[in-house]
């Protein structure tokens, strides 16, 4: 089929099997790509720190430990789950340790351990304070194994005596020191969360980097922002919320907008974390970024219509490709305004040297398996790149710092 056909009308992703289940974003084949340039080991910062019970609650109380923005919830176990570790306390058993990691503000962030901490500002602290567990009646202990006799109790229903057992049990606290750098952290992270539900790297990220720089990447994909709206109208509405998904695919473009595709090494992970670390204070900046963002998004949609980001297959639409995400958005937004309305008037040709392009083994390689290689960053990159130019189309292949702000004004 020629490009210069209505997508709609004429495209082999839009044949009545495009309804088939399947997934909305693909996965991607990045299995054993490590980083070249591991961390310093000497970096690694860990205190153990004794602390009791009763000085976690008071930090509790005086909002000292935060909870990061990442998809586990607290207050997850059950009133009987709750009331067995309190028991525990209560038999002076040990309990296994808990993680923090302190911030500049010297506030201690949640690293490992959040059911307990929010379990402990529930029963202790109560509907006096939720800050963390959101609790609006007290605990009630239940199903208790050994101290039956205190079934039924909350807190201030529990003898002197006992209350002081559990704030003087003593816990093993290790701290991660502030000033550690975030590719320590973010590696610190990774080991910790082996066991349970674990985090995804995105979620990790957002446990890092707390504050404008989590906002911005929320801006990014809000259904509240301009740039937002024309992300999801992109994507058709295929890149979820949940853990955090769609914060990955903005934390994707803003790396490689950033820093540019020229200076990756592996890992992937690793990468994004320092493009998460890139993303400017100044409102300015950050607003030039949005709305170069939300260009990309406009273009994609112009041009490629429901099929954006996505391998064209005939006989059923594809899901969601990061690597395609990836490309597409970063050189889209570098476009002058000439430029895209340039692309925008070559449409048709444009879709049929997309479509001989993404045919070619080597560049669907790289968007389809061991895609966080350096050397498959940089093929469909410096593909994609040679396909403007022959729309005379050229964009700067070396970013200076801060390039971002300077395509689109």
């Amino acid at each position: 089929m020629s490009g210069s056909q209505s997508l709609e009308e004429g495209h082999p992703c839009h044949s009545a099997s495009q309804h088939t289940t399947q997934p909305e974003v693909e996965e991607e084949g990045n299995e054993n790509i490590t980083n070249e340039i591991p961390f310093n080991p000497n970096d690694i910062s860990i205190n153990i720190v004794p602390r009791t019970i009763g000085q976690l609650v008071d930090m509790l109380e005086y909002d000292e430990i935060i909870v990061p923005r990442y998809q586990r919830l607290p207050n997850l176990w059950s009133p009987k789950k709750k009331s067995r570790f309190i028991e525990s306390l209560m038999l002076n058993l040990p309990i296994p340790l808990f993680y923090f990691d302190e911030g500049e503000d010297k506030k201690w962030r949640v690293i490992d351990g959040l059911q307990r901490i929010s379990t402990l500002e529930h029963f202790i602290l109560g509907d006096r304070k939720n800050t963390i567990g959101k609790n609006n009646t007290p605990l009630r202990l239940e199903n208790l194994e050994f101290k039956t006799e205190f079934n039924g109790k909350t807190w201030d229903e529990l003898p002197r005596e006992t209350q002081r057992r559990i704030m003087t049990s003593q816990v093993t606290i290790n701290l991660i020191g502030k000033g550690t750098p975030e590719e320590v952290k973010y590696n610190i992270f990774s080991r910790i969360n082996q066991g349970g539900v674990e985090l995804s790297a995105q979620e990790i990220r957002t446990a890092l980097f707390q504050g404008y720089r989590v906002d911005f990447l929320e801006k990014l994909v809000s259904p509240y922002t301009e740039c937002g709206q024309a992300f999801r109208r992109a994507t058709t509405g295929s890149v979820s919320t949940t853990r955090q998904q769609d914060l990955d695919f903005a934390t994707r473009f803003i790396s490689f907008y950033l820093i540019g595709f020229q200076q990756y090494m592996p890992d992937m992970d690793t990468f994004l974390t320092k493009g998460t670390k890139s993303i400017p204070t100044d409102i300015p900046s950050q607003n030039k970024i949005f709305k170069a963002f939300g260009q990309a998004m406009k273009l994609a949609t112009t041009i490629f219509e429901r099929d954006a980001f996505r391998k064209i297959m005939i006989g059923k639409r594809q899901p969601i490709n990061r690597s395609l995400f990836e490309v597409v958005s970063v050189h889209f937004a570098q476009l002058s305004h000439s430029d895209s309305e340039l692309l925008q008037s070559q449409k048709g040709r444009f879709i049929d040297a997309f479509l001989e392009m993404q045919n070619e083994p080597g560049f669907m390689q790289s968007i389809s398996t061991a895609t966080a290689t350096k050397e498959r960053v940089k093929k469909r990159h410096t593909d994609f790149l040679t396909l403007l130019e022959r729309f005379g189309i050229r964009i700067p292949t070396q970013p200076s710092p801060n390039t971002q702000t300077n395509h689109n004004d």
